[in-house]
C-alpha cells in the first residue's frame, strides 16, 4: 500500500529539485508528482516566506532557493540523517 506524503514532505522534494536543478512549473509538478494547482498553493507560500524567488528568462518563469531556503533545507537534510541514525523513516 502507497502512503501518503505530507505537505512538508512534498515541500521539501521542492526545494531539493530547485536546489539540483534549473526548475519551471511544470518541471516541478512532474518531476515532484503533484498537481499544477497544489503546486501554486505551495509556491504562493515558498515566495511568501521568502524560501525561494521566480526569475524570468526566456519566457518562462524559473525558481530559485534564497540564502532562507537553503538554509531551511540543509537544516532538513541533518534532521532526516539524524532520524536515520535512529532507525526512523522519514
Amino acid at each position: 500500500m502507497r502512503k501518503n506524503r505530507s505537505e512538508n514532505r512534498i515541500i521539501f522534494e521542492i526545494l531539493q529539485l530547485i536546489n539540483d536543478e534549473k526548475c519551471t512549473g511544470s518541471i516541478i509538478t512532474r518531476k515532484v508528482n503533484i498537481p499544477y494547482t497544489k503546486f501554486k498553493e505551495i509556491e504562493e507560500n515558498l515566495l511568501k516566506n521568502e524560501l525561494i524567488q521566480a526569475y524570468y528568462y526566456d519566457g518562462h518563469i524559473y525558481y530559485n532557493l534564497t540564502d532562507k531556503g537553503k538554509k531551511l533545507l540543509n537544516e532538513y537534510i541533518k534532521f532526516k540523517e539524524l532520524m536515520k541514525l535512529y532507525g526512523i523513516e522519514w
